[in-house]
Formats: C-alpha cells, structure tokens, sequence
C-alpha cells in the first residue's frame, strides 16, 4: 500500500480508524442521496454545498462506514474511498513537489478499481492551486472525472458555490449539486444526542436529556455573533455543549457540588438560628460543620493526589523521552561500533546480541523503557480512576447550558429560563405594554404568533405576514422591535430592511444576490442570505411602497410559498418567520378626525390598491392581514413622555450617578399638549425630550458628579416652549 505522506491520500478506512466512536445518524436520506448520485451513468460526481458546521463531512465519512452494511448497493460496496490532504499536498510551496505528489496520488487513483476521491473544502483547494502556480491540477481532475477514470465528491460552502462553479466550464456538466441542510426535529436530536456521548467521553461528565433540550432551544431561538455559535446545526449546539461541560467542570472542581448543597443547608440554619436559637438546631449546625469540614479536608486530600499523580506522569513522560533518545543513539552508535567477534562459543546473551536483538546496553534501555511505560500506564490509570470519582454525581444540566449561553450571548439568564408557554400566552400584555393605542393589530399578530407555535398555520408558509399602514410615529416599527424583544429578548434578533434603499431595478440584486458575471454574484443576496443563517428571523420591510416595482415580485414568492431562491440556485425557507412590511399609505385618512376607523380603513385600501397589485394585496390573508394604525389621542402621548422619563432614570442609574429626574403630571401634560403634532406621531415627544431636556440633565450631571438628589423639570410654553431644571 502507498504511503500516505508520499501519495497525500487518506484511504477511507484509516480516516475511519482514526475515529473508532464514528456514527452517522439523522442523515439517512442524504446517504441515500448521494449514493444514488454516484451509481449514476452520467454526471456521477458530487458537488456537496451547505454551509459551515452543517456536517457534509461525516456525511461522506458515513459513506465508508456504511460499507459495513451488507445491504448497501454493490455498487457502493465496492468502491474505494480516498480523502485528499490537500495541506499536505500543497505545504511546501514548491511548484515541482507539488506536481510530483500530485502525480503519485493521481497513479494511485487510476490504480485502484472504483476509486472515489473526496476534497474537502474545494475552495481551499482551488485558492492552493491558484496561489501556487498549479491551476493545472483542476484541470488534470477534471479530465480524469470526465474520462470516467475515478470519481469525485467535493465539498463547499454555500458563500464558495459561484467560485467552485466557475474553477471550470465543465462542472456543471460533470458534477450534481447537493444541497445539504441543517438537520432538524428528531434527526437533530439523534445527531446531537450521539455527539453528547462523544463530548461525555472527553470531558468525562454525562449530559443529561434536559441540557440537550435546553442546547437545541437555545441554538434554534437566538443567533449570536460568537464564531463557534455562529455555525450551522448540528455543529452550533455541539460546540454550546461543549462550552458548557468545559464551564461546568471548572465550576464543580472549584466548587463541588456537594460542598456547595452543605454550604447552602448551613446558610438555612443560620437564618433559622438568627429568628430563635434552639438546641436541636445547635446540635444540627454542629454536626453540619463537622460533616463539612470533613468534606473539605478529603477534597483537599484529593486535589493534592491528583496533583501529585499528574506530577508523576509529567516525570514519567520525560525520563520515557530520555531513555528513547538513550536507545536511538546506543544503536547509532553500535551501527559504527560493532562488537568484535569472540573466539569462544558465545554466551546466551552475546547469541541474542549476533541473532539481531541488539548489544547488552541496548537490552538494558528497553527493559527500562518496559519499566517506565508500564509505571506510565499505571499512574494514568490511577489517576483516571481517581478524576472518575472526583467526577462521580456530575451531569451537565439545562441550568448550566443556559448560564453558559448567556454568559456568551449577553441574554439574561432569568429570560432565557422563562417558559416558553408563558412568554406566548403573555404576548399580548407585553406588547400592549409598549405599544399604545393600538391593540387591535396587536390582537392580530399575536394570534399569528400563537397558531403558529401551536402547529395549525399552514406548512410552508411564513408564521405571518403583516402590512401595517397608517400615519409615521404611531407604532408600525415599535410593534415590529417589541415582538423581537418580547420573542426573541433583543431588538436586533429582528432583520430591518429600509425600502428605500431598493428603489432601484438593480437593487433587487442586493436582496438576493447579483446576476452571473457581475462583481459581487458569489456573495449571495442580503436577505436570502440572513434567513439562511436566521431561519427564525423576524423580518421588516418599512416603507415599502418606495420600493422598486421588481421587488415585489420577491414577495409574491416568499409570501405565498414561502421560499426564495438565490442567484446562486441555494432555496432558503421562510417557513418559520415572521414578515412585518410597513407603509406610510392612508396617513390623511387615519389622520382626519371625522372619519372612522373603518371608513379610513376602506379609504386606505382604495390607495393600496392604486398602488400595489391585487395579487400582492391578497398574499396577506386575504387583505386580513392588512391592519391600519390609528393616530394616537393626546392622552396615550402623555403615557409616552411618561415612559421616557421612565428610560432616562434608568440609563442615568446605569451609569452610575445618584440623580434621577421627574416631571409633575401637569407639566407632562402641558408639554404634551404644545409639542404633540399628529402628523409628526408620537417621535416627536422624545425628540424634543432628546434636544431640550437631555443637554441639559447631562450639563448638571457633568458639572456637579457627586451631585445626588432629584432634578425636577419645569416646563413653559413661552419662547416656543422653555424647559429649566431644578433640584427638588
């Protein structure tokens, strides 16, 4: 058999022995997939895309490890599988080495019946080639895969397809595009469930059922910017596993679980003894502290044992280094110097020494070699069992993946804990809570919310999708960053797309991604792309009626089927989002006085329907998804400069500074009264509060720092409305 370093192959069956645990679960159609790709008479290569983290590697590792499996086609059977150590192959950087490995590798292909070669990561591939002056090298495997002389799986990321399509003319002739996807429902769980056991045997602490729960949750519900949370499932919930055994071992070895359930029932007796001393108590507190003091002296006891065996095995390592480096200059130096052939017959141990088991220096190294690797062998065993019963009583619980998830995301801890149900069945309070005066539309979305949850919308389609129309600064935005913040506990969880950047024909290529041949065609669009990574987004499109006729054909599709194909030919689902659109359409009728809620609402739907095609108008339920704002009555405005007054003495106590401020009701109301326009909606108040008021708490605060007390503000209408502050 070739040398894997010689020829940079690595035969299926040594990258499988190095993996011995290796399962392939929750992946059974893709199996299937593929191998009916490769059984095929034409375009028999396979073109795997998906993104980083989705697991196309052990989708093709699988392939070696179901061979196993008699009832596999014999065409799979019999096929040979060789990975490429494309680092290998390219890590000289000499033009001439890099053709000579290339060669053998490729003789040994051509060899070997049925060869199958895998590339993972083509890009890398492709990028190595490039910058090494061996672009020849795609062409050589191009050639080879369509002369049928071996066949060819090669891997890329969902950004790379447009740069691996285009390394040659021939790749959409040669290979079938696979689109692998993240796993999800039960074959997420199994995927994740077979990876627990792996990390179980690292870390050597069990998960339990509860934390992969609470890891699948986590994952699914919220998309951080942390690199290894930012990758695909089944990948992104492994690594939070990961994060948090290795958080959870280092909290337990620190502090044990059991010192730590001791500690807290002697807090219980202390507060028990302060409201009233009773003997029966004391005798309880004594015994406690003499049961913890003793819990401490033996963890101590152990932590110095495990210290010292650790000690051991660094000692033991080093001296077996030694005696190695002993042995390989003893035999250097008997290949010079050999021992001279005796007159008489030879000893025992001289006929050892001339039958090729080396000098008696030689044998005397080896059996301290034998020594120190079965001393090794032992203290690792010791210590083993040692950490084992250190270890024993732990399991990763949901509690510690959700501390480590929001110790990573910035999330409270108390939000992500809260139930789900809950949160659901309070959506509409929640809402309501920040949203004023307009609980009809808040009714509507959030019964959009609950049917979907509930499993009763219709399969394909978007959890809900909403136009909200009416005057600017009455809520349309509001409603869309209170959902993300009540659903998803931050208003950046919520994809904001501003109309008025695509009132070009050209800009649709931003939303999905630009036409073969122009700059940019391989990045993929914005918005296919984030509901790619995001598939539970929260999705606003604000002022949409400035947005390019073109556009709305995206719409059409995205809200009738719910999915949307890149320039790349990727297919994203919108199943599982929510699609907020707002407009500016209507605002003189809802702003008219003397007309109702529901004439302005018909007055309105006549203006849309100049505006927008019926189709387009129809995709929201039927038009029952077309909900019109109300302008606010001055009373929910004073409500509104209330709560801003709320939010300034919250962020004034964040930052540290004893000073709070407040506004008499009547004052309240008489600033509301004279800087309230309807046309101008409710962003008017904070924005006179944010240009008046602000400057001048934040002069007092910067000129006095240790100031403490309360600033009251006084408002008068003179002068076009003077505001003066004053300690009260």
């Amino acid at each position: 058999m070739p040398d894997t370093v010689k020829d940079f192959l690595i035969r299926g069956a040594d990258l499988l022995g190095r993996r011995r645990n290796f399962r392939l679960v929750g992946r059974g159609s893709e199996l299937r997939q593929i191998c009916g790709m490769l059984m095929r008479k034409h375009a028999s290569n396979v073109l795997m895309v998906g993104p980083g983290g989705v697991g196309a590697s052990s989708i093709c590792l699988g392939l070696e490890a179901a061979k196993a499996d008699a009832s596999l086609p014999f065409d799979i059977l019999s096929k040979r599988f060789f990975w490429l150590d494309t680092d290998g192959l390219f890590s000289s950087g000499s033009h001439a080495r890099i053709t000579e490995g290339f060669d053998k590798l490729r003789r040994t292909l051509l060899r070997t019946a049925q060869s199958v070669l895998v590339i993972d990561d083509f890009r890398d591939f492709i990028d190595a080639a490039r910058n090494n002056g061996c672009t020849h090298l795609i062409n050589a495997i191009m050639r080879d895969v369509m002369q049928g002389r071996y066949q060819s799986i090669l891997e890329a990321r969902d950004e790379d397809l447009e740069i691996v399509l285009k390394c040659h003319s021939n790749m959409r002739e040669v290979f079938t595009l696979m689109e692998v996807r993240e796993p999800a429902g039960d074959a997420l769980r199994e995927i994740i469930r077979v990876g627990s056991e792996r990390l179980t045997a690292h870390h050597r602490v069990p998960v339990s059922e509860d934390a992969i729960t609470a890891a699948l949750d986590l994952t699914a519900k919220y998309h951080v910017s942390d690199l290894s949370l930012s990758r695909a499932q089944p990948e992104r919930t492994l690594n939070l596993i990961d994060r948090a055994l290795t958080a959870y071992r280092q909290s337990a070895h620190d502090t044990p679980p059991h010192l730590a359930r001791l500690q807290a029932t002697l807090s219980e007796l202390d507060t028990a003894l302060a409201k009233g001393a009773t003997p029966q108590l004391q005798a309880q507190r004594a015994t406690l502290v003499a049961t913890q003091v003793e819990a401490r002296a033996d963890w101590t006891a152990k932590i110095d044992k495990l210290s010292a065996l650790r000690r051991a095995q660094k000692s033991g390592e080093e001296l077996l280094l030694a005696l190695e480096e002993q042995l390989s200059e003893e035999r250097a130096r008997a290949e010079k110097s050999p021992e001279p052939v005796a007159a008489e017959p030879p000893a025992f141990s001289a006929r050892l020494t001339g039958a090729g088991f080396g000098s008696r220096e030689e044998a005397r190294i080896q059996g301290e070699i034998r020594e120190a690797s079965q001393a090794i062998e032992g203290n690792k065993s010791a210590f083993e069992a040692l950490e084992a019963e250190m270890n024993a009583g732990l399991e990763l619980s949901a509690q510690a993946v959700t501390l480590e998830f929001s110790a990573i995301s910035g999330i409270p801890a108390d939000k992500l804990n809260q139930d789900e149900r809950e949160k659901l069945l309070t959506l509409d309070a929640t809402l309501k809570a920040r949203v004023f005066g307009q609980d009809h539309a808040v009714d509507t979305l959030v019964g959009a919310v609950l049917m979907a949850n509930a499993g009763l919308k219709e399969p394909d389609k978007p959890q809900g999708s909403f136009m909200f129309c009416g005057p600017s600064g009455v809520g349309k935005t509001e409603i869309a960053k209170a959902m993300a913040m009540a659903l998803k506990d931050s208003e950046k969880a919520m994809l904001r797309f501003d109309m008025s950047e695509y009132m070009e024909k050209h800009a649709l290529a931003k939303l999905i991604g630009a036409p073969p041949g122009y700059e940019g065609y391989e990045a993929g669009g914005i918005l296919t792309n984030s509901v790619r990574r995001n598939p539970h987004a929260i999705i606003l499109f604000d002022e949409i009626e400035k947005a390019h006729p073109d556009v709305f054909n995206v719409f059409l599709q995205v809200l009738d089927d719910g999915r949307l194909t890149d320039n790349r030919g990727l297919t994203v689902s919108f199943a599982n989002t929510l699609i907020l659109m707002t407009t500016n359409i209507g605002q003189p009728y809802f702003l008219d006085q003397t007309l109702t809620y529901e004439s302005a609402m018909s007055e309105t739907m006549l203006e849309l329907e100049k505006t927008f095609r019926p189709e387009f108008l129809n995709r929201f339920n039927g038009r029952q998804n077309i909900i019109g704002f109300k302008a606010l009555p001055l009373a929910l405005i004073e409500k509104i400069a209330a709560r801003e007054i709320s939010k300034v003495n919250t962020r004034i106590q964040s930052s540290g500074h004893a000073v709070s401020i407040k506004m008499a009701p009547e004052q309240v109301s008489a600033l509301c009264a004279d800087q309230y326009n309807p046309v101008h909606g409710a962003r008017g108040i904070p924005g006179f509060f944010a240009s008046q008021v602000y400057p001048q708490v934040a002069r007092k605060i910067l000129s006095s720092p240790d100031t403490e007390g309360t600033l009251v503000i006084g408002y008068s209408a003179e002068d076009g409305g003077r505001v003066e502050l004053t300690y009260g």
